[in-house]
């Protein structure tokens, strides 16, 4: 005999809120959480926050938001360390007194091959060719006699 539907959903219900759980994670994805870890403080299966994700565009768009903010701000930090700066800042006899941070170099360089045009990246070609330039011979082993294949493998391995 079938079973009738009651109208009720099958399974556990959820623990997903959709009031408070967005803007949990949206908070906790600011301080740089990964997501294993906001599962884990909502107290929920790695599996579940996926399942959230998928099935709640909120939840997902909350969590991409709060991963933005702090992109924006290391982006920020990464390109004043490129162009130097000045800023204040207390001696030891209370003095304020105004330093100079020059460009790093390091950063400008991150910032050139990671961020600029083409001709900045990091980027190797590497072309192979057999004789004279030509294509790679290739040949099946397995279509040798098998005399022919052990004589081969022998060679080729040194024994």
């Amino acid at each position: 005999m079938a079973n009738k539907p009651t109208g009720k959903p099958n399974g556990r219900p959820t623990k997903y809120d959709a009031k408070t759980h967005p803007v949990i994670v949206l908070k906790l994805a600011e301080r740089g959480l990964t997501e294993e870890e906001m599962a884990n403080v909502l107290g929920v299966a790695r599996s579940n926050f996926s399942e959230w994700k998928n099935k709640y565009p909120e939840f997902r768009d909350a969590i991409a938001e709060g991963k933005q903010n702090p992109i924006r701000d290391v982006e920020d930090a990464l390109f004043k360390l490129c162009k130097g700066y000045t800023y204040r800042e207390e001696n030891n006899l209370g003095m304020k007194v105004e330093k100079v941070k020059h460009p790093d170099v390091r950063a400008i360089q991150f910032y050139l091959k990671n961020v600029a045009s083409d001709k900045w990246r990091d980027k190797q070609e590497v072309e192979h060719t057999g004789p004279d330039g030509g294509p790679i011979q290739t040949f099946d082993i397995a279509s040798l006699p098998k005399e022919e294949r052990d004589t081969l493998l022998k060679e080729l391995w040194g024994e």
